[in-house]
């Protein structure tokens, strides 16, 4: 026997040996892994769907179907690296679990879509080190990260937008000599109207820009200080150039007699201005790019002892986290509400109005509500009040009160105006958010204000902070509130009729106090 084919033939079985054991230890973890974020997508598909509803509905967000396809590519460019190094589950690190789950849970009390998709993505964040290892988490650290851009968040952005854009609009015709008006978000030129709507806040170009930024300086950049450089001009370049976007829509509009940028045409010039912008932005950050080292693919595999008992703790400890908030949500939905039907039952008397029945022209769209109250006021001689109060207890309570499909008025309207007013309500004042709206000719204002925690407040975020406490103690709910009227010729005098109703309308508020401590 030759001793040299001996040894050459044992080393070369040894590497193949090894990379059998490595591989099957990923396959070992790689199904406990997907078994565990498979169960979360299982326990948690409404949020899940509550986010892809959104990617598909708002165009801000169809950037989001490209982001899990592109972080398992840029996972994929690196299995070669990445099949040098074998697994290990690091049960230690199990201590970060509840951070996600408690972000879970607050989202789920609250009813905060973000907070619960959020804490979704930071779950599977935590799965993956804890089952992988921190060495392989911080291989793929950057693909995994970028899972965050999953969710739809931002929204609330698009006001400060909207008003951002205005005022730029407005300063911009002012500079130019323009003579024009402005009333919320309606500029009146001499030759048209233009409205800032939502679509015109920049949002969605702003959210696009910085998720391609971030790939951007991850794919360019390893100095700190040129990444922060980049994604600030990624931040500030959008929203500045969105500005001069909308002036540049209007002044189109105004010296062609709105011939030009008219219709859908002003949403393609808009995108393909600011898509130049995008492309500019990033041919100059790209003259500014670091040395990027490419990875080693053939490094020598690097083979740790398989861990058995590590890896079934860290899947035990992970499924009974995984299961906890969906296991006191189900338990939460089972609980026996108990409602106190004699608090909206009572017959109304506003004093020196009277009712009838609620007219059928306009009615906000809400989800059918735990007690209601829907009645209208009159007096002679006076336009009629139109009023609406709808009731929602228990753990659900909070999410049919808020929610993104919830409607004050249907498409056909259209908005004018919206600011926040003030009244007095059984000798309380209160703040209230007003709308104007139109609709084929007809004009109609509206006010209304969310009721939790015993007070009025024009705030979701508060009526959704609100369901916090609601679910330690045990009691309460939270209601929308109502009045609107349409607009004659003057809005000051319906502005007046809806002081004068609210005024008479005290008796809603012991009613909604009766109804909380049900």
């Amino acid at each position: 026997m030759n001793p040299k084919a001996h040894i050459t033939a044992a080393t070369i079985d040894r590497p193949s040996t090894k990379d059998a054991v490595c591989s099957s230890i990923w396959i070992i973890h790689l199904v406990g892994l997907g078994a565990l974020v498979g169960l979360v997508g299982v326990l948690n598909a409404d949020a899940i769907a509550a986010a892809v509803r959104v990617w598909i509905i708002s165009p801000t967000y169809s950037h989001c179907f490209f982001v899990l396809p592109l972080s398992a590519f840029i996972i994929w460019r690196r299995r070669h690296s990445l099949a040098a190094r074998a697994p290990a589950a690091e049960p230690r690190l199990l201590w970060l679990l509840p951070l996600p789950i408690i972000l879970l849970l607050a989202g789920d009390i609250a009813h905060i879509n973000e907070f619960e998709q959020f804490a979704l993505i930071g779950l599977v964040q935590v799965l993956i080190l804890t089952v992988l290892g921190a060495g392989i988490y911080r291989s793929i650290l950057f693909p995994c990260l970028f899972l965050f851009f999953l969710v739809p968040a931002g929204e609330y952005l698009i006001v400060p937008l909207q008003d951002f854009t205005t005022h730029f609009i407005a300063d911009g015709l002012t500079l130019l000599g323009i003579p024009h008006y402005t009333e919320g978000y309606i500029l009146q030129l001499s030759n048209g109207d233009y409205e800032v709507a939502e679509a015109c806040a920049g949002l969605r170009f702003l959210i696009a820009t910085t998720a391609v930024g971030v790939l951007f300086v991850h794919l360019n950049y390893r100095k700190w200080s040129k990444i922060v450089i980049f994604m600030a001009a990624t931040i500030v370049v959008p929203v500045i150039a969105n500005g001069f976007r909308a002036l540049g829509i209007v002044l189109l509009g105004y010296w062609s007699d709105n011939r030009i940028a008219h219709g859908v045409d002003h949403i393609v010039y808009g995108w393909g201005f600011l898509v130049a912008i995008l492309c500019l932005l990033m041919a100059i950050g790209v003259r500014f790019s670091d040395q990027i080292q490419r990875e080693e693919p053939n490094e020598p595999v690097s083979l740790s002892g398989p861990r058995p008992g590590a890896f079934a703790i860290t899947v035990l400890v992970s499924l009974v986290a995984i299961s906890s908030v969906p296991s006191w949500a189900y338990w939460q939905s089972r609980k026996v509400l108990h409602l106190n039907d004699t608090a909206f039952s009572a017959p109304i008397a506003p004093i020196g109005w009277q009712t009838a029945a609620a007219p059928s022209q306009w009615s906000p769209d809400y989800p059918p509500p735990d007690l209601n109250l829907a009645f209208e006021m009159h007096m002679p001689k006076l336009t009629p009040v139109d009023v609406f109060v709808k009731y929602y207890a228990g753990q659900n309570g909070g999410r049919g009160l808020i929610r993104s499909t919830n409607l004050l008025w249907a498409d056909g309207w259209r908005l004018l105006s919206q600011q926040t007013v003030a009244a007095t309500l059984a000798d309380r004042p209160i703040h209230l958010t007003e709308a104007v709206i139109t609709s084929a000719g007809a004009m109609r204002i509206i006010w209304w204000a969310y009721w939790s925690g015993d007070r009025f407040t024009t705030s979701e975020l508060e009526v959704k902070a609100d369901r916090l406490r609601q679910a330690i103690t045990g009691s309460g709910g939270s209601a929308l509130f109502t009045v609107s009227t349409p607009v004659q010729t003057d809005i000051v005098p319906a502005r007046t009729r809806l002081r004068q109703a609210i005024g008479a309308l005290g008796f809603v508020v012991s009613r909604l106090q009766a109804a909380d401590r049900s």
